[in-house]
């Protein structure tokens, strides 16, 4: 795998966490963090890079779903809490908080600021912050997979192998 594309690897990396969190294996999924967390210490590609990926293709399968929008559209997030009731996003924990602006950002067609909030997102490397940051954006992405399963819309070719049906 050392001899692979950064991008393909990243992705590749992306793709088994998908198909971990489909699967349920919460202990393969945190093993797998573990180790991305210890890989990039040494240099190796870091949670922000595979979360980027996560996002973009969640954007990509959201504006599919989204279809033909106005130019200048931009879009935004309603944030709900376990009863329903509407929380402002200032009140999430920063990582979450930078997440979902990262999410924005790409959605809204801004990927440097993008990859700069999920550099906030991520600045802490301990696995609890990063696996918080790493399970939302997993949610998303295997909502919007799941959405183009339904629909019978093609994800991106990369997460094809990711529990997808065939």
């Amino acid at each position: 795998m050392s001899d692979e594309c950064p991008l393909v690897q990243i992705r590749a990396r992306a793709r088994a966490l998908v198909a971990m969190a489909r699967d349920g294996d919460t202990a393969g999924l945190v093993d797998a963090l573990d180790r991305l967390l210890a890989e990039q210490a040494e240099g190796g590609p870091g949670p922000h890079q595979i979360v980027g990926e996560l996002i973009c293709a969640a954007v990509q399968m959201v504006t599919l779903r989204a279809g033909e929008v106005p130019p200048h559209t931009l879009f935004a997030v309603d944030i709900r809490d376990d009863t329903d009731q509407a929380v402002a996003i200032d009140h999430l924990e920063p990582p979450l908080r930078a997440t979902i602006r990262a999410l924005l950002a790409e959605l809204n067609g801004h990927p440097d600021d993008a990859r700069f909030q999920l550099e906030l997102a991520l600045r802490d490397i301990d696995l609890e912050s990063t696996l918080e940051v790493v399970v939302h954006a997993l949610l998303w992405t295997i909502g919007m997979l799941e959405w183009c399963e339904e629909q019978g819309v093609d994800a991106p070719d990369w997460l094809r192998g990711a529990g997808l049906a065939a």
